[in-house]
């Protein structure tokens, strides 16, 4: 790395570990407090009962850049808790963020003020203020590509895909905080509606222009299954970090389910 790029790629962003601390009293004392406290507390009493209705099969929905921010171990911590059952995803989060740091890279504090045409030379990316190396991208988009490649050609849903992105995380990785590979080890499916909308989909453009036999990923595959796995739950529920897809994927999955004729009741 030259030195005018390590001087932007020096301070790492940390993950907050929640089991360090107990939010529990402060989530309590916004209960009498106004705005987004009270509905944060209120947030936290619905999610509990979530977790204690044995009938609930709860997911997990994730948009924004959550693990670039610093929270990739309190989703790490819900799956190994046994706190969630499905998640939902934007592509972002699982390639550029989970799966981009389970490969030893990471991402940097910075700052908004940055001169991004500086940074652009550097080969420096800037998600507001948080800097990413993206000579290490590429590095992530090629690995896909090499995920791709050894598959055998076909239609794969998102979740099939994932599942080998846990499984060379496992064997390859250089770093086991990896929420892609704690669910991998859990057999906990992970959905991602939009997969190609991340660093994926790069490196399957170069699978897919190399191999004149290649993989697909095919969203209404990924959309069926997360249906027939709403029709089986009992009840569901939902935790949504964020809007965007994975939200109205997972919503439509009970209109879905209406128009195959099961009576499937709404989110609880």
């Amino acid at each position: 790395m030259n030195k005018d790029k390590s001087k932007f790629l020096k301070n790492k962003v940390e993950h907050i570990d929640i089991k360090k601390f107990n939010s529990v009293p402060l989530i309590e004392s916004f209960e009498d407090m106004a705005f987004q406290s009270r509905n944060l507390a209120r947030a936290c009493k619905i999610y509990d009962k979530m977790l204690k209705d044995d009938n609930c099969t709860n997911i997990l929905c994730l948009a924004g850049s959550l693990v670039s921010a610093g929270l990739k171990k309190v989703i790490i911590d819900l799956i190994n808790h046994n706190m969630i059952d499905i998640i939902v995803s934007s592509g972002a989060i699982i390639v550029d963020q989970d799966f981009f740091e389970g490969l030893g890279f990471y991402h940097y504090q910075g700052f908004i003020n940055a001169d991004d045409n500086k940074l652009r030379e550097l080969m420096i990316d800037r998600i507001y203020d948080t800097f990413i190396d993206e000579e290490n991208l590429r590095d992530c988009d090629n690995t896909i590509k090499i995920i791709a490649d050894s598959m055998k050609p076909g239609a794969y849903s998102s979740r099939e895909f994932i599942i080998e992105m846990g499984k060379y995380l496992e064997k390859n990785g250089k770093n086991s905080e990896s929420f892609v590979l704690a669910a991998y080890k859990k057999q906990l499916p992970i959905f991602c509606p939009a997969f190609s909308d991340s660093s994926a989909g790069f490196g399957l453009v170069h699978h897919q222009t190399e191999k004149k036999n290649h993989i697909t990923i095919d969203s209404i595959k990924d959309f069926k299954e997360l249906t027939e796995l709403k029709i089986k739950s009992k009840e569901t529920g939902l935790l949504m970090v964020g809007g965007g897809v994975p939200k109205n994927f997972v919503q439509d999955t009970v209109v879905a389910a209406d128009i195959l004729g099961v009576d499937s009741p709404m989110h609880k």
